[in-house]
């Protein structure tokens, strides 16, 4: 009988890999944190205030308080190097003299004129009645040529008088019946826009004295003029829009870090905390340019009882 056939051995197959998929891991939720700054600028979130809102439930009201603090010490930052900047382009312009101050003086008055005369316009619905537009735009034009005028003939009597009556005439001729407050508004804007600020370029170039007194004047280049281009219609005007523009700045800055008092309704944003101080800083600004400048602190040190008049400040 034949023996049975052995038995095949046992083997030991590993199980096929199976490639299961993973399970889904949660993604994390997406907030609006992460598609914004964290807090968003002020400008982004004055425009879009839902997108702010919601930023500011991501991040936290916290934020919000940081960012307001940064961008007002941004723009004080800003408002400081502009006026850094116009001063020292002021002063320049000062220094220069002549027609360069004229011209300065011309385009300042110009830019005010235009802004008074809107300013009559807006609140004609008063019950005020403007004068037409032709005659607005006629008025600055002679505005801005007064201070060139006053550079050259050095007074500007005759040029006032003749366009007030120009203008009357004109309002006069018009289609309709003419109001008195037409007539009111246009004389003061030639008055009070063009007429009172030529006498910077009276104070500037008339006043041709050597400041002989000022100490800049020893050291300052021949190039630029030499000695005898510091007079004292340079040092008056200097002390002058200096005065003003450090009352200025110490109004504003005095009043928008300690400011708690109004001032006038007319200004909700003026307080009586920056009016002393513009007053302070202004009266500083002089008492310490006229120290450096050498500028005369009494009439009496410009009396000569000999001359029996006033003698030329530099001289004495």
């Amino acid at each position: 009988m034949a023996a049975p056939a052995p038995a095949p051995a046992a083997t030991h197959l590993q199980p096929p890999l199976l490639l299961l998929p993973s399970p889904p891991r949660p993604h994390p939720p997406l907030r609006l944190r992460f598609l914004l700054p964290s807090p968003p600028p002020l400008r982004l979130r004055r425009r879009f205030p839902l997108l702010a809102a919601a930023a500011v439930s991501a991040g936290g009201g916290g934020g919000e308080e940081a960012a307001r603090k940064a961008e007002k010490a941004r723009q004080l930052q800003k408002r400081v190097l502009v006026g850094v900047a116009i001063g020292v382009g002021a002063g320049g312009i000062v220094v220069a003299g002549g027609w360069v101050f004229a011209a300065a003086v011309s385009a300042a008055v110009l830019a005010g004129s235009r802004e008074y005369f809107e300013l009559v316009r807006s609140t004609a619905g008063g019950g005020g009645t403007p004068p037409p537009r032709y005659v607005s735009r006629v008025c600055s034009a002679i505005c801005a040529l007064m201070p060139i005028l006053t550079l050259y003939y050095g007074h500007m009597d005759v040029t006032v008088t003749f366009s007030a009556f120009v203008i009357a005439i004109s309002l006069l001729l018009q289609r309709g019946n003419p109001r008195f407050a037409q007539l009111t508004s246009s004389v003061f804007g030639l008055f009070y826009c063009g007429y009172l600020p030529s006498f910077w370029v009276k104070l500037r170039s008339g006043l041709a004295a050597p400041a002989l007194n000022t100490r800049i004047a020893y050291n300052w280049p021949i190039l630029l003029g030499g000695p005898a281009h510091w007079t004292v219609g340079l040092v008056a005007t200097l002390m002058a829009i200096s005065s003003i523009i450090a009352a200025d700045t110490s109004a504003f800055l005095c009043g928008r870090a300690f400011g708690r008092t109004p001032l006038t309704n007319i200004s909700p944003k003026k307080t009586l905390e920056g009016a002393l101080a513009g007053l302070a800083g202004c009266v500083l600004t002089t008492v310490l340019l006229s120290t450096v400048l050498r500028w005369p602190r009494s009439l009496l040190s410009l009396w000569n009882p000999d001359l029996s008049g006033f003698i030329i400040w530099g001289s004495c």
